[in-house]
């Protein structure tokens, strides 16, 4: 049996997720196989690499040194600096372990949007430090906000466009069981529906009509989703770990709220950690 680990995005409220990690790491929880999107492959970096803390600090940093914000455009002109957070952090504010991510064994894939095709992609890396990096940016890119990155000569945006929650790839990978980390309280909390920004989408991206369509039909894909993860819950065959507390923004900039979302997605894991352990066939060893 394979249980895989899906990891939806979300901005800032990806700091649910960081929570939901860090306590898996304190009890050596290990997924063979790990799908992040937009913000959740972020998180997938730090937890494949083993290290704890890594994504909270990264969300949560100073604003002299975020990546997004008024105080970033000021800097460099842009609302959100991806390059910072793609290529300064990983070798400066936040070092990241390369060398044991690429030799943990763990398949793990980032869903990035094609502009050309409108479709999800899945990219993994297992060496270049530069490529890995390059596809957690175009994961990253929210639309209208980020400029598309180029990978392999297309162009790629925010993989939740196209696929949300990537449950059927994981299916498609091999997964017979599934956990979910969501990053809102529940289905009363759409994803954004950029229909609303339909003029704007189409000025900026009418030389990519199928990314357009994407965009316009992306609410009626994460239903689906949603509706075939209810499902598959029902069947014993995956399991949801979902906030508590009220959705802070994508944002968000209180440092407080940011924290009581971490600490809300670590109590989570932790009161769960025996039906989670249980569910993966895993013995529990000694918290660090």
């Amino acid at each position: 049996m394979k249980t895989g680990l899906i990891l939806e995005g979300g901005a800032v409220r990806g700091i649910f997720t960081a929570g939901v990690l860090d306590r898996f790491l304190d009890d050596g929880v290990v997924f063979p196989y790990v799908i992040g999107v937009s913000a959740g492959g972020g998180n997938a970096m730090s937890y494949v690499s083993g290290q704890k803390g890594r994504t909270c600090r990264m969300i949560n940093v100073p604003r002299n040194q975020s990546y997004y914000g008024f105080r970033q455009f000021l800097g460099s002109g842009k609302l959100i600096n991806l390059d910072k957070m793609a290529f300064e952090y990983p070798y400066k504010q936040f070092p990241f372990d390369f060398d044991t991510y690429f030799n943990s064994g763990i398949d793990t894939e980032y869903v990035c949007t094609c502009l050309e095709t409108g479709k999800a992609e899945y990219f993994s890396e297992n060496s270049d430090c530069a490529r890995l990096l390059t596809v957690t940016k175009a994961t990253c890119s929210v639309p209208m906000l980020c400029s598309p990155v180029v990978i392999d000569g297309k162009h790629y945006l925010d993989g939740s466009i196209a696929d949300s929650i990537p449950i059927e790839h994981a299916l498609e990978m091999g997964c017979d069981k599934l956990v979910i980390i969501l990053t809102k309280p529940g289905k009363a909390v759409p994803p954004t529906d950029y229909s609303k920004f339909r003029m704007v989408i189409h000025r900026m991206y009418k030389q990519f009509p199928a990314f357009e369509e994407a965009c316009m039909t992306r609410v009626e894909r994460y239903k689906k989703t949603i509706e075939l993860m209810e499902r598959l819950e029902n069947e014993g065959r995956l399991i949801t770990i979902r906030p508590t507390l009220p959705p802070i923004s994508k944002f968000e900039k209180d440092s407080d709220k940011i924290m009581n979302s971490y600490h809300d997605g670590y109590s989570q894991a932790d009161a769960r950690m025996d039906e989670i352990l249980e569910y993966l066939g895993t013995v529990r060893t000694q918290a660090v």
